[in-house]
């Protein structure tokens, strides 16, 4: 990677921290109020409505770099884009999730929600060009299981 495509990709991994961290607990709220007050049969237009939503989210999120990402070139591309990361991400903020309910220390509130965005970023990074962003979100990952697999709980 050159100096003239850090900064785009800097603004990209934040934009999708960003969105991620103010999209996903206000979806995961409504989820959870939609299922608790009338089961899966409520949650799922909610689920219906806001995944679609979330997707168009990250798919403006590459707009700074869709001429860096091979893969963003196309509206298509773009979508199936947002599709790899909201898929990744949304496994990763799951098992963060399953570590805090099994008793793991992840900080404050507000620790936690700016946590939300990070697996998606970290998604995100997996599909840049170049090796040393691709490392580093290699490395975040690598960093994040051997917290959950050390930490005390």
């Amino acid at each position: 990677m050159t100096r003239d495509k850090a900064k785009p990709t800097a603004l990209h991994l934040l934009l999708v921290w960003a969105a991620m961290t103010a999209a996903m607990p206000m979806l995961g709220f409504w989820l959870l109020m939609a299922g608790w007050g009338g089961g899966v049969g409520a949650a799922v237009p909610i689920a219906a409505l806001g995944v679609p939503l979330v997707l168009g989210l990250l798919v403006t999120t590459v707009a700074p770099v869709r001429t860096m990402l091979p893969i963003c070139a196309s509206l298509g591309g773009r979508l199936c884009w947002a599709v790899m990361v909201f898929v990744l991400g949304t496994l990763g903020a799951g098992a963060g999730v399953a570590f805090y309910t099994e008793g793991g220390e992840l900080g404050s509130a507000g620790t936690r929600i700016a946590l939300t965005g990070v697996p998606y970023a970290v998604a995100a990074a997996l599909f840049v060009p170049g090796w040393q962003v691709r490392l580093g979100a290699v490395a975040v990952l690598a960093a994040a299981t051997a917290y959950g697999a050390t930490a005390p709980t």
